[in-house]
C-alpha cells in the first residue's frame, strides 16, 4: 500500500470518528514527515520504522520522537486492522522518555501574579491558579457557565466541569456583570481574547513579577497548580479530574515535581526518627549514664587498690 493512501484512509478515519482538529492536524504534520521519509509503499518491516525514528529526529528531542512513535503507533494500529495483516509497531519499544524538570512556580510568584491591577487580568491568573485550567478553556469560557462552585469548559476531551473557588467566582462574576456585549468571559478591545491573547497577558505579568525561566506562560501555571496542590495534600484521583487528564500517568508528574516537599516532610515525619529518638533517649539518658560512670570507676579503683 502507498504510505500517501494510507496516511489519508487514517485520517479520514480520524474526522468520521469526529477527533478534535488539533489532534488530527497534529497526526498529520507527523505522519507527513514520514511519508517524506518513505514516499512509496508503507514500511511493513519494525527495522524500516526504527530507521525513520532514529533518524529523523535529533537525539536531544525526546518528546518529539515519542510523539512520532505514538502517531505511528495509531496509524498501524489502524492499517493493519482495515487489511488484517501483522503490525510491525507490535515488534517495536516505544522510545525512552527522559524525565525532565519542570519549571514550576513558588506560592510567593504566584502571589505576585495576584497582585494585577485589572480585574480582567487578576480574574484570568486566579482561574489559572486556582484549578490549572488550559488556556483554550480559559479563552473560551461563557457567563453562563459560572455556577457557584465549578465551572463548565470545552477542554481537550469534550466539556467538563472544573472546581473553583469562592474567591475566583467572585473575580469571574464581577468581570462577567461588567460587560454586556458578549456572552464570553475575558474580552479585550477588538472582542473576546483569543487564547494567544491569554498567553501574552500571562507572561507579561509573569515578567513584571520577575519570574525568569523557559516556558513563561499560562502552563507553567498549570504545572505549578499540580506541584503544589499535591504538596499541600491533595491526591492524584481527584487531580486527575481537576486537570482533565485522560491518563493518571499524566498526573503522576506531579508526584515527581513536589518531590523537594516530599522530602522535606519524609525527614519530618519518617518513624525512624521518633524510633531513634527514643533510642538515644533511652541510651543517653544523663542520670543512668552519670550513676553507671561512677559505678565503674569505683570498681576501677577497688580492683587497683586490692
Amino acid at each position: 500500500m502507498k504510505t500517501p493512501a494510507a496516511i489519508q484512509s487514517f485520517l479520514y478515519n480520524r474526522r468520521s470518528l469526529n477527533r478534535r482538529p488539533r489532534t488530527i492536524r497534529w497526526y498529520e504534520k507527523n505522519l507527513n514527515r514520514f511519508a517524506a521519509f518513505y514516499p512509496n509503499r508503507l514500511p511493513t518491516n519494525p527495522e524500516a520504522i526504527e530507521e525513520f525514528l532514529a533518524r529523523a529526529v535529533p537525539d536531544e528531542k525526546d518528546e518529539t520522537r515519542h510523539g512520532y512513535y505514538r502517531t505511528l503507533k495509531a496509524l498501524y494500529r489502524f492499517t493493519c486492522k482495515r487489511h488484517r495483516s501483522l503490525n510491525p509497531m507490535d515488534l517495536l519499544d516505544p522510545p525512552m522518555r527522559r524525565k525532565k524538570v519542570r519549571p514550576t512556580l513558588s506560592s510567593q510568584e504566584m502571589n505576585q501574579l495576584l497582585q494585577a491591577p485589572i480585574l480582567r487580568d487578576r480574574a484570568a491568573l486566579s482561574l489559572f491558579i486556582d484549578n490549572g485550567a488550559r488556556v483554550g478553556e480559559v479563552a473560551s469560557l461563557r457567563k453562563q457557565n459560572i455556577f457557584e462552585d465549578y465551572i463548565k469548559v470545552n477542554g481537550k476531551s469534550g466539556e467538563r466541569e472544573i472546581p473553583i473557588s469562592e474567591e475566583t467566582r467572585r473575580l469571574l462574576l464581577s468581570l462577567a456583570s461588567s460587560n454586556r456585549t458578549t456572552d464570553h468571559v475575558f474580552i479585550g478591545q477588538r472582542g473576546p481574547l483569543t487564547t494567544s491573547g491569554i498567553y501574552r497577558l500571562v507572561q507579561k505579568y509573569m515578567r513584571k513579577a520577575n519570574i525568569s525561566g523557559p516556558k513563561l506562560g499560562p502552563h507553567r501555571i498549570r504545572h505549578a497548580f499540580g506541584k503544589h496542590y499535591i504538596k499541600n495534600g491533595g491526591d492524584t484521583r481527584s487531580l486527575q479530574k481537576i486537570m482533565g487528564h485522560a491518563n493518571i500517568t499524566t498526573t503522576e508528574i506531579y508526584v515527581g515535581l513536589a518531590s523537594e516537599e516530599i522530602i522535606a516532610k519524609h525527614h519530618q515525619f519518617t518513624p525512624l526518627r521518633s524510633t531513634h529518638a527514643a533510642a538515644q533517649e533511652s541510651f543517653f539518658d544523663k542520670d543512668k549514664a552519670v550513676k553507671e560512670a561512677e559505678e565503674i570507676l569505683a570498681q576501677k579503683e577497688a580492683n587497683h587498690g586490692s
